[in-house]
């Protein structure tokens, strides 16, 4: 008889966020970010099951699970959801910009590297999404989650290139690729970036800002997360459906 090389660990309580539901043929996998050990994947099973009043699984739901480990697999076993309900009313663009900020959150932080800020952050956002507008919601959020990974921008001396092909995105850097043209970002850009970076939740803060300064600095978001974790946000395209 061979043994296992597998190691078998004990059955944990975790809570936390759900990111992602995907299904694999009959299969369900959950992302989920925990407050215990960071982004967690997850197996639904058929030993999974519900506790009495438990809701079903949705992006941006909060739950409490326990899991049962062999080796690199997470199962998940009993469990009980808390959807949300601002989830199910969203607009197609305002679900979209949903779906952006989880792929940021799986594409800059590391798999099980526990972060207090990245939970707490999450956790405004998902509740804060039936009171303010999910595109403001994310391009705040999105600049405060590439600060929180480790990429925190100096926005006094970060430069911007462009293609000057009308081909879309940036770089940032100290010098350009190959014929890219720098981008001169205008002072009010810069104090606006600032001020999104540094913005206080808990103090509700208004903020003031143009329409164009907004939509620079969401180009500039998704540019600027794209190149720090070398990952295409693929929800992107969604923004530009019919």
């Amino acid at each position: 008889m061979t043994r296992s090389n597998h190691i078998f660990r004990p059955v944990r309580p975790y809570d936390g966020l759900i990111l992602q539901v995907q299904k694999r043929g009959k299969q369900r996998i959950l992302s989920v970010f925990t407050r215990q050990e960071g982004v967690l994947r997850l197996f639904v099973s058929e030993r999974s099951r519900g506790r009495s009043g438990s809701g079903a699984f949705m992006p941006l739901g909060e739950i409490t699970f326990d899991a049962a480990e062999q080796g690199d697999i997470l199962s998940l076993r009993e469990y009980e959801c808390r959807g949300n309900e601002a989830m199910m009313n969203l607009t197609w663009d305002h679900y979209v910009y949903s779906q952006i900020f989880v792929e940021m959150v799986l594409h800059l932080i590391p798999y099980r590297q526990v972060d207090g800020g990245v939970y707490g952050l999450l956790l405004r956002y998902s509740r804060l999404l039936a009171a303010k507008d999910p595109r403001v919601l994310t391009i705040i959020a999105g600049w405060q989650l590439a600060g929180l990974a480790g990429f925190y921008p100096d926005v006094d001396t970060v430069r911007v290139f462009s293609s000057p092909y009308g081909q879309e995105g940036y770089y940032f850097g100290d010098e350009g690729l190959a014929d890219m043209r720098e981008e001169k970002l205008t002072p009010e850009i810069r104090q606006l970036w600032k001020r999104l970076l540094q913005y206080r939740w808990e103090r509700e803060e208004t903020l003031r800002f143009s329409a164009k300064g907004l939509a620079a600095l969401e180009r500039l978001l998704y540019s600027y997360v794209e190149q720090c974790s070398e990952k295409k946000l693929q929800s992107l395209v969604l923004l530009a459906r019919p």
